[in-house]
């Protein structure tokens, strides 16, 4: 094999290269467009081990903290809606929203295991929560009330079901051994019993549920409501007291017919004696005018509050809290007017312009590559093909100028 053969050989095999490079870069770049240096559209958000929290933000699934947000590859065709870790074996669950079904990942998001609730039931999950100590997984619906699932590490089991016509809000749990869950609907409070096997209505409360909450060492459960602020119970949820004082801003509402309502309530799982309660005031009759919200810091069991501080003025009722875990004073709100984070307190805003935090790759191959850039590499290749080519033509040519003219010869007859 003569050089200009080995030459071309090898321009064949840069240029082979190049075009493999180039397709890299083109999968990269398109799975770093899926990164956020801040959530827009939260629909759902669990705190993890080592400040890594995982968002529902519009229908995909992120990884990631104020710093920024990577997107994890969940099952083709699956619309995230609800998700939720197990603090003990760093499962993850999520809820899909156009089905039935519910997926759990144990290697951090590289793969999926499918489990479908109900063939005979068209709806979807609208929360999961999970009691690592017992192993169980209660998953809420919009048409099919509550199931209870025991995950027994090779399968989830299906164990028990609370019917219900009314959408599932929230579902809370206790997950320091004491087996306590509850779920609310835009009506009603329901009491799991035997660790979720019986449910029971609790009529107690006096009023419409607006939020829940199980936080200090005692796992007390805290009820948010329409119009009669903050309750609280220290046994299992059978007997509630209120727990108003010093909650609200003394300059809203305070006249006559004000009702003081709760509309969101968390505590940092990091520090269950840190609770947070957003709550506003509602004054008149037949035409109901709500004040702004509100949101407040207690670490004494409710006894006494500190308001929490917020850049701008909160637009909008407080939907959701999300806390910076073992970070008093720092929490997120989402509102019925915006689902964007909102930094209050001393929570730093997620408005990060630097790259995803090595929490991201955390996510395995998938958060791997996303972190990963190699358009650079590619026109490096290309250019180095290029200048090959070019130097192999121009050595064709000059062989060419150099080869001897043939010599005429005579042909006698």
């Amino acid at each position: 094999m003569d050089f200009r053969k080995l030459l071309m050989f090898f321009i064949t095999v840069v240029l082979t290269a190049s075009v493999l490079v180039g397709s890299v870069s083109a999968l990269t770049e398109s799975s770093a467009a899926d990164n956020k240096t801040a959530l827009e559209n939260v629909r759902d958000y669990v705190m993890g081990a080592d400040g890594v929290n995982y968002a529902v933000d519009g229908d995909h699934l992120f990884v990631g903290n104020s710093e920024g947000w990577a997107r994890v590859d969940t099952p083709k065709n699956i619309m995230v809606s609800a998700v939720a870790l197990d603090a003990n074996s760093n499962n993850i669950y999520i809820g899909a929203a156009n089905e039935m079904a519910i997926f759990r990942s144990t290697d951090m998001g590289e793969s999926w295991d499918r489990f479908l609730l109900n063939t005979d039931e068209i709806g979807m999950i609208t929360e999961v929560a999970v009691d690592s100590i017992q192993n169980l997984i209660y998953v809420g619906t919009d048409t099919a009330g509550v199931f209870r699932l025991r995950d027994v590490g090779s399968s989830l089991v299906l164990s028990g079901q609370l019917l219900l016509d009314e959408r599932v809000q929230e579902i809370v749990v206790d997950d320091r051994g004491a087996g306590m869950a509850f779920a609310r609907t835009d009506t009603s409070l329901y009491r799991a019993e035997n660790f979720g096997l019986r449910w029971v209505t609790v009529n107690k409360v006096n009023s419409v549920p607006t939020a829940l909450a199980i936080a200090g060492d005692d796992a007390t459960v805290y009820v948010g409501t329409m119009d009669r602020g903050l309750l609280k119970s220290t046994d299992g949820g059978i007997t509630w007291a209120l727990a108003n004082d010093g909650l609200g801003n003394e300059g809203q509402g305070l006249i006559a017919g004000s009702r003081l309502q709760v509309s969101a309530l968390t505590t940092d799982p990091a520090q269950p004696n840190v609770l947070y309660v957003a709550s506003n005031y509602l004054n008149g009759s037949t035409t109901i005018h709500s004040t702004p919200s509100i949101v407040a810091l207690s670490t004494n069991d409710a006894r006494t509050w500190n308001m929490l501080d917020a850049e701008i003025a909160i637009d909008g009722v407080v939907a959701k809290l999300l806390p910076v875990a073992n970070n008093t004073g720092a929490v997120y709100a989402l509102t019925t007017m915006s689902r964007t984070p909102q930094a209050l307190g001393s929570a730093p805003a997620m408005v990060a312009t630097a790259a995803v935090a090595d929490s991201t790759a955390k996510t395995g191959l998938a958060g791997l590559l996303r972190l990963l850039n190699t358009t650079i590499l590619a026109w490096i290749v290309a250019a180095v093909a290029g200048l090959t080519l070019l130097f192999a033509i121009g050595w064709d040519l000059r062989g060419s100028a150099n080869k001897p003219e043939p010599t005429a010869q005579r042909v006698t007859l």
